[in-house]
């Protein structure tokens, strides 16, 4: 009897340390956490639409989805995170395929362009030349009428009648009698000299005083002679008009060489510089070429064109090229070594400062000033504002940045500022 009760609290007492030991490995199993929980990830904070705006004016709103006079949806608005800079924006992928938002790399890359641009043919200024008498007269004879005339050096182009060349004459047939009456004279040679340096100083060619040496008679009417060869660009003399060393018979243009204008615009600037070698063309059919090097940069701007003119100095020995004649200008201008760059098509221009919708997040974009140097046809340098790696949008920035603005006015009156 006392062995049966004996067994009998022995398994009594062994049950309660099994349960007492399940009882302690439950508890501590519902402290950890079970691995579905451990791997379950937190998700995201859920942003709310805040409202729907017109997808061409963002001043106007709806608290609904609709769609413009135009069929568009309106786009919803949701609110940023806490994290979020006030100007940026956030788009969700659906609305992003809507708008067509296209994004680019800043790169760095050799930077080259071909610029194109419009010129003519102008007189080289440095060969123009005018041709005055040294006396005073009255125009008897002018065989040259007209402007666009050649004149060849040594041409008779008028004859004027001038008492005081007839003068002057006079007094040097004095001086080559007295001369001639006493050879030995020492003082009628020094007469006799002054005398024909005054007919040279006064403009009378040489064949003249050679006839007056031979004739002696001198006369009133004399003949003018070309210095140089030209086209006629101007002729203010007319037969019977007066000429006196203040007023000139004619200007002339040597076209052996001329001047071709070349116009390029601001953005231009910098890639053009003195001694770069320019290839002209006709933008007709014509298969002539001429070749130059930029000679002359105009500080000024055009008044009217709003270009700058450059200089190139071209060689016409058979005068096909007549001023006021088009052609068209081509430059491969150095290029820039090891620049950032982004497409042309991703600025967008205010008054006052240029700026770029850069992406900084996923679907989340913001605005960026920068600062831009040298223009290709697609490309533009970037000089301040932007990294390398970094991603601009090139289609859809200027809803963003509309966007962008608006969010951020809206934040500024919210905490009670000025828009």
């Amino acid at each position: 009897m006392k062995t049966r009760s004996l067994v009998l609290s022995f398994m009594v007492l062994f049950l309660g340390i099994g349960i007492g030991a399940g009882a302690e490995h439950w508890r501590g199993s519902s402290k950890a956490p079970s691995p579905l929980m451990a791997e379950t990830p937190k998700s995201p904070p859920k942003q709310t639409i805040l409202y729907w705006r017109n997808p061409m004016n963002p001043s106007i709103h709806a608290d609904h989805p609709m769609k413009d006079n135009m069929g568009m949806d309106y786009l919803p608005v949701f609110s940023s995170p806490a994290s979020s800079p006030g100007t940026s924006v956030r788009v969700s992928p659906e609305i992003r395929q809507t708008l067509g938002i296209r994004l680019a790399t800043v790169k760095r890359r050799t930077f080259t362009r071909t610029i194109r641009a419009a010129a003519t043919v102008a007189f080289d200024e440095h060969r123009i030349r005018v041709i005055t008498p040294r006396f005073s007269g009255w125009i008897r004879t002018l065989n040259i009428r007209s402007e666009g005339e050649i004149v060849r050096k040594g041409e008779t182009i008028a004859e004027i009648y001038s008492p005081e060349l007839a003068n002057s004459e006079y007094e040097a047939r004095i001086a080559l009698l007295a001369l001639r009456s006493d050879p030995g004279s020492a003082d009628n040679q020094k007469i006799w000299n002054a005398a024909q340096e005054r007919l040279t100083l006064l403009g009378v060619p040489e064949f003249e005083i050679r006839r007056l040496v031979k004739t002696g008679k001198p006369r009133s009417v004399i003949p003018v002679i070309s210095a140089y060869s030209g086209i006629v660009t101007s002729i203010p003399a007319r037969v019977g008009g007066e000429v006196s060393p203040k007023n000139p018979l004619m200007t002339l243009a040597d076209t052996q060489k001329l001047w071709v204008n070349v116009f390029f615009y601001n953005p231009e600037l910098a890639w053009v510089k003195n001694g770069d070698a320019v290839v002209l063309r006709f933008s007709s059919p014509s298969r002539r070429t001429y070749r130059g090097r930029l000679q002359f940069l105009n500080p000024e701007v055009g008044k009217t064109s709003r270009t700058i003119r450059a200089r190139v100095t071209v060689p016409n020995p058979d005068g096909f090229l007549k001023a006021g004649m088009y052609l068209e200008a081509t430059l491969h201008p150095d290029p820039h070594p090891d620049v950032l760059v982004i497409p042309r098509e991703a600025l967008i221009r205010t008054g006052s400062k240029t700026v770029v919708m850069t992406e900084t997040g996923e679907g989340l974009f913001r605005p960026a000033r920068v600062k831009t140097g040298a223009r290709s046809r697609h490309w533009v340098e970037v000089l301040e504002g932007l990294g390398e790696g970094e991603r601009v949008v090139v289609s859809g920035q200027f809803l963003l940045d509309s966007e962008s603005r608006f969010e951020n006015v809206s934040a500024r009156m919210s905490e009670g500022g000025r828009p």
